[in-house]
């Protein structure tokens, strides 16, 4: 699909999933409006400046003891940091839920035993009185996020959530100017049957959290069914940083709103090495002490 620049005039070919692109000749931003009203409800913009996104990333790596030093020291340049307003499902619904449970209530005893030195001494012991329990629960499922990006994987994207959907704005293609966007390229049914997954999921750790009784708790048996009443497209904002050093490759995301980083960072061998080899040393003082001090005792 071929896009004018707004810039310069020239023109230039959108392809595959790409919403926006910057101008060959002239760096102008330049958006495929047309897709990107049809396909998107609405967009969060970025809370989170380029700056501030840069520190955070630089705290983040700066407390990576053992990240190799060369990548620790890497310059991470603007160059290397994208924004990008991701794609992202949003689902609506219900979840109604039967449950098994057990539900233990602690009590105590007091009991004698005999010390060391031979004395006979009492201490207090706890025991715990389990009991079944079953019953229902439902509950509103509201803007639950599902990443419809394969750029950023699902767990990548619950890694620096939450975003807070309360500062969406509708669709405006002039959000979208100087950042890089795109289509959904997870398909609503696979994206679904994530989300239902992950509410399943999140529905027996809030029954055993909220409303199980007693001291202590757990759930044996769980049935949710999950109606799924409405779903639509948003733009959230991340900022995707990459640096690379030889053969180490550092890929950081930082959520736009928040500004909480996620991210592997490569490990130095050298450094590992170095720890291994100075526990190993002082455990071997340690033992040569151990025996010297026994010798002269």
């Amino acid at each position: 699909m071929i896009r004018q620049c707004t810039g310069c005039g020239a023109t230039s070919w959108f392809n595959g999933p790409a919403l926006s692109l910057a101008c060959s000749y002239c760096d102008s931003p330049m958006v495929d409006e047309a897709r990107a009203a049809t396909a998107f409800h609405s967009i969060v913009p970025f809370r989170v400046p380029e700056r501030a996104a840069l520190e955070h990333l630089r705290a983040y790596l700066s407390g990576r003891r053992f990240a190799p030093r060369e990548l620790r020291e890497v310059r991470l340049r603007r160059q290397g940091l994208r924004g990008v307003l991701v794609p992202f499902w949003v689902y609506e619904g219900v979840v109604r839920s039967e449950y098994r449970a057990k539900v233990g209530i602690h009590w105590y005893r007091r009991e004698s035993y005999k010390d060391p030195d031979g004395s006979t001494k009492t201490r207090q012991v706890r025991e715990t009185e389990w009991f079944p329990l079953q019953g229902a629960a439902a509950r509103q499922v509201e803007d639950h996020v599902v990443s419809a990006s394969v750029g950023l994987p699902e767990h990548e994207a619950n890694a620096i959530g939450p975003f807070d959907l309360g500062w969406a704005t509708p669709y405006d293609p002039r959000l979208l100017s100087g950042f890089e966007a795109e289509l959904p390229t997870v398909d609503d049914l696979d994206a679904e049957h994530t989300a239902r997954d992950e509410l399943r999921d999140a529905e027996v750790v809030r029954i055993q959290r909220e409303l199980l009784p007693g001291d202590s708790n757990r759930v044996d048996w769980i049935s949710s069914e999950i109606e799924v009443k409405s779903r639509r497209l948003v733009l959230l904002p991340v900022w995707i940083a990459t640096a690379r050093h030889r053969d180490l490759v550092l890929r950081l995301v930082v959520n736009g709103q928040t500004g909480r980083v996620v991210g592997r960072v490569p490990r130095s061998k050298l450094k590992l090495a170095a720890l291994v080899l100075a526990i190993v040393a002082a455990v071997a003082v340690l033992a040569w002490l151990g025996r010297a001090l026994g010798g002269w005792g």
